[in-house]
């Protein structure tokens, strides 16, 4: 299995190992998931298994049969996580330095880039892969107020995360290197134009890879009137055929308080019981991760 963001933080992040903090501190879900080595640099080749004939029984002395493997290669391109910060000439003057002004704006910068990463993560990949290969329940929400449960089994070499070492080439997560060797330009647009400034620019090369069938489901069209029976979630869990341990549910944090509603049916409270606790961390021994980064019950109701 792969290393987490953190890890690969620690083993390549000499410069700068406080960057992976802010990048996940509000993204929790991109924290846990597992990254491996892009086999090219900035694009991922993988073999694609269509079909296996494996070895059947056979009478004695009798011919075996043929056995084979086919499949198809394919490739995953890295995405680009960056961006451009500008601070104009006097502002940095005031701050002290463009050093002093950047490194108080940078954190929060890499926070926000976390958390929008981890959104199209979620969005873009998880669950657009569902959707689009039939890997998907239906709650029964009908308007456009609902949530998503995502399930994901992360596997080495098939559903895991890319990363490139482009990326490190600076001895940090996140290559930040200064616009204009760190001379002053005028800024060709944004809320700076026509402005003298002194800017950095943020890249790192990652990427979402899903090539295991049955790695990555999803219920939708969940809302506080249709909550997912517990057959649903046993069934999502099933669908990717979780192993605890490499396994997450994925979901808003009100998403997993409509699931308290099964550990509530069941709880018998003493007279003198004074905590009434109904919260959830795991299900079936598979990890729940809940992120603020999903739609907080703003999602429109699929049509499956």
């Amino acid at each position: 299995m792969g290393a987490t963001l953190k890890e690969l933080a620690a083993a390549h992040s000499r410069t700068m190992p406080e960057q992976v903090d802010s990048l996940t501190e509000e993204a929790p879900i991109l924290a846990v998931i597992p990254f491996e080595e892009a086999s090219h640099g900035l694009w991922n080749m993988y073999e694609d298994v269509t079909d296996v004939d494996g070895a059947g029984w056979v009478e004695m002395n009798a011919p075996l049969p043929a056995v084979d493997v086919t499949s198809d290669l394919r490739k995953v391109d890295l995405s680009i996580l960056g961006g451009e910060i500008e601070c104009p000439e006097d502002t940095a003057l005031m701050f002290g330095g463009t050093a002093a002004y950047f490194s108080r704006k940078l954190p929060k910068v890499i926070r926000k880039s976390g958390m929008a990463a981890e959104r199209r993560i979620l969005y873009e990949n998880f669950r657009a892969w569902a959707l689009d290969r039939g890997k998907v329940a239906d709650a029964g929400g009908e308007t456009d107020d609902c949530y998503s449960m995502l399930a994901v089994r992360f596997v080495s070499g098939e559903t895991m995360g890319l990363y490139s070492r482009e990326s490190f080439r600076q001895g940090s997560l996140l290559d930040v290197q200064p616009i204009n060797s760190g001379s002053l330009y005028k800024a060709p647009s944004g809320r700076h134009q026509g402005v003298l400034c002194y800017g950095v620019r943020l890249k790192a090369y990652f990427g979402i890879q899903i090539a295991n069938a049955h790695s990555v489901a999803a219920i939708v069209n969940i809302n506080r009137g249709n909550l997912p029976t517990a057959m649903m979630v046993d069934d999502l869990l099933a669908d990717v055929r979780a192993i605890p341990g490499t396994t997450y549910l994925f979901m808003h944090e009100k998403a997993k308080t409509l699931l308290y509603e099964h550990k509530g049916a069941s709880l018998q409270v003493s007279v003198g019981g004074k905590d009434l606790d109904r919260q959830v961390t795991h299900w079936n021994g598979v990890e729940i991760v809940t992120s603020y980064n999903f739609q907080d019950g703003d999602e429109a109701a699929v049509s499956l």
